[in-house]
């Protein structure tokens, strides 16, 4: 899911099928707050680095606005968080 908001809904509307998860369905959340931590089941997670992304994107604005010429630059990779919401897919 692309928020951890889409992701609670997807766990509601899973419960109102009839769905287990993650016995039946796995969810996986693209961000990761606090929010992640207090459903049931816990929502497995990306974490992307926010704040380090931020500090390269001003980094490279600075330099932009001081008439150097915009290089690439990488940040560290994400990394999923594996919770509860997610298991072995069924056979």
């Amino acid at each position: 899911c692309d928020t951890d908001d889409l992701a609670v809904a997807a766990l509601a509307a899973a419960r109102e099928l009839g769905l287990a998860v993650p016995r039946d369905l796995s969810v996986v959340s693209w961000d990761d707050t606090p929010l992640c931590r207090l459903v049931r089941p816990a929502l497995t997670a990306i974490r992307r680095p926010l704040a380090e992304l931020g500090s390269l994107a001003a980094a490279v604005l600075h330099d932009v606005l001081a008439g150097e010429r915009a290089s690439d630059v990488c940040a560290s990779r994400p990394r999923l968080i594996t919770r509860g919401s997610t298991g072995p897919a069924n056979a």
